[in-house]
């Protein structure tokens, strides 16, 4: 049985932009914020502003919690009295947090008679709502189902990613870091062409160019770890440790900060110590995973 109401605990930026997308939908919404400053703004608004927590919790059969963190939700739901209201109800955390965090969650949920989904929203406050937004959600089917209408409402895709409630965070969490290394990557382009003198429009255009080079990396890398045959034709840890010692000499002598690089360049030693020089740059994995 899907539900067609829902009650959003937590208004700021992201916890707003899902309640106006709920609200749009034409969902059956009510809103609550720790600071009442907070929900002036749905006043005028089809949403229902409730007056307390406990109000929030009764008023829908779903309670979509976009607080700051975990350690929030605990304050807000982990009392006696919202423990009896949340029972018989859907819980879907969209807070940020661990694997292992939403584990203990869904466990304390299942604990007091509630259903539990968590959530990653890849994506900003503005993209709530648009087609272009994916979700990530673990926890079991009929949860899911239960709240399609609301998963909908959010916006874009809607992905259940596995029964385990840790998969949408630790999905998240890898995609958090390819994300971050895609940045670093780019930080660091930028440094050595503003520092000799490129212009970074150019740096930009021809970057954006190999993304179709990248995908590839990132295809095969997987492919290999999965199978974990890491023999290549291609480009060895070798030879790319040899590029590596060049990128970090370059910066040092355009007096840029190297440690992102030779960071890199000490994994890369250490395995080619460890007699991996000859095989592709993902057997790095393998170091990662502590198991050579």
């Amino acid at each position: 049985m899907v539900v067609g109401n829902v009650s959003v605990l937590g208004l700021g930026l992201m916890g707003s932009a899902l309640a106006r997308a709920t609200v749009s939908a034409g969902l059956d919404t009510t809103v609550w914020n720790r600071n009442p400053s907070r929900a002036q703004a749905f006043n005028d608004s089809p949403a229902k502003v409730a007056s307390s927590v406990e109000d929030a919790v009764d008023a829908s059969d779903v309670i979509v919690v976009c607080l700051n963190d975990y350690a929030a939700m605990n304050e807000v739901l982990k009392t006696t009295t919202i423990e009896k209201r949340i029972a018989g109800k859907t819980l879907v955390q969209l807070s940020t947090g661990t694997p292992t965090q939403a584990r203990d969650a869904s466990s304390w949920a299942s604990g007091v008679g509630a259903r539990y989904l968590d959530g990653a929203i890849m994506g900003f406050p503005k993209d709530i709502g648009t087609d272009g937004l994916l979700v990530l959600f673990g926890g079991d089917e009929a949860t899911f189902e239960r709240c399609d209408p609301i998963a909908k409402a959010i916006g874009g895709s809607a992905i259940r990613v596995g029964d385990d409630p840790g998969t949408a965070a630790a999905l998240n969490t890898a995609l958090i870091s390819l994300y971050f290394s895609f940045l670093f990557g780019v930080l660091n382009g930028a440094a050595i062409c503003d520092a000799e003198g490129i212009p970074l429009e150019k740096f930009s255009a021809i970057g954006t160019s190999l993304m179709p080079v990248l995908s590839g990396v990132m295809e095969r890398s997987v492919k290999m770890i999965a199978s974990g045959s890491y023999e290549t034709e291609l480009n060895t840890l070798e030879t790319s440790a040899g590029s590596m010692k060049q990128l970090a000499a370059v910066m040092r002598d355009a007096e840029i900060d190297a440690r992102f690089v030779e960071i890199m360049g000490t994994y890369a030693t250490e395995a080619i110590e460890a007699g991996k020089g000859g095989l592709s740059n993902a057997v790095l994995f393998e170091r990662l995973r502590g198991r050579a």
